[in-house]
């Protein structure tokens, strides 16, 4: 009995001394529209609520493929864990092949810490025009971003992609257009002229606000917003200041001051404001707003990279 004591006692010490499991928040993903042709996908969705599977972060896969299971996309996404996060993209072209069978799918697969798939989270199919003899345009159009309106300030000559080669279709003088991208240098601006296709102008071309058009995504990632949360829990990155800057409530020099980041301090980053003026920071405790031209942005990390929060 004393045995069969002493080996109970050990198995329960053994099993204490057992890493935790992760600890899991309900991931329901929601995907709101998605549309392909033969050659881009656009797609807009919602999630809330993540797996934590390291250091407060949750890893996903986001996949487009075709009636045959071709992969045509792939993409791995490494996120906030209790953020809720909205994405859209229009017009991002398939990386891996095009498709030949309908139906084409996006689905978002759940991935471990070693992003090795783990399941499905959630799955959209559509039958694309393109291989099917039917017509999206309309719904095309109802995934682009509210876009601006502006006005073509002379004849305007149409291109497939910035510094492309121009597709030899005029648009005329002094009609009204919808803006939907802009490029990181502001130079080309992505109209919508109708069909399942964005086309490119010169900025100069335009009488448009470039201020107000969103930059052109270049992955999934890159076109998301935290709704929800003001200051995530886990930093994306650092910056180091350029000088000694202030630290606002709000993303604007009319903010009240509630400190300062000193010249040459390293500091964490969560995001960005919607205008990208301003990045989210804190120092020493204490989370503010300050303007992004002061810092320098370290290990690769970009501006555009930052989500915007608030």
């Amino acid at each position: 009995m004393k045995r069969a004591g002493l080996l109970l006692m050990v198995m329960a010490l053994a099993m204490a001394a057992l890493p935790s499991a992760p600890s899991f928040a309900v991931s329901v993903p929601l995907i709101e529209r998605f549309h392909a042709t033969c050659s881009h996908f656009s797609v807009q969705f919602t999630m809330q609520g993540y797996t934590d599977d390291a250091n407060g972060f949750d890893r996903v896969r986001y996949e487009v493929l075709d009636g045959r299971g071709t992969l045509l996309y792939s993409e791995d996404s490494v996120r906030m864990v209790n953020a809720v996060q909205t994405a859209s993209v229009v017009n991002l072209p398939y990386a891996h092949a095009m498709p030949v069978q309908n139906p084409i799918v996006f689905r978002i697969v759940d991935t471990d810490f070693m992003q090795r798939p783990v399941g499905v989270l959630a799955e959209e199919r559509v039958q694309s025009a393109c291989l099917a003899p039917i017509s999206r345009a309309q719904y095309f159009a109802s995934l682009l971003p509210q876009g601006v309106k502006g006005f073509t300030r002379a004849e305007t000559a149409l291109y497939g992609m910035p510094n492309g080669a121009p597709i030899g279709i005029w648009l005329p003088a002094g009609r009204e257009f919808t803006g939907i991208y802009r490029t990181i240098d502001g130079q080309w601006i992505a109209l919508y002229v109708g069909g399942e296709n964005l086309v490119w102008v010169r900025a100069v071309d335009m009488d448009m606000p470039l201020e107000s058009l969103l930059y052109q995504p270049s992955r999934i990632d890159r076109s998301q917003q935290v709704t929800s949360v003001v200051v995530p829990g886990v930093p994306l990155g650092s910056v180091t200041a350029r000088y000694t800057v202030n630290l606002r409530n709000g993303p604007s020099t009319s903010a009240q001051r509630i400190g300062r980041v000193p010249w040459r301090a390293t500091v964490a980053v969560y995001g960005r404001s919607a205008d990208s003026r301003w990045i989210l920071v804190n120092h020493n405790g204490i989370s503010g707003w300050a303007a992004a031209r002061f810092f320098t942005f370290n290990d690769g990390l970009r501006l555009a990279d930052l989500p915007i929060v608030g």
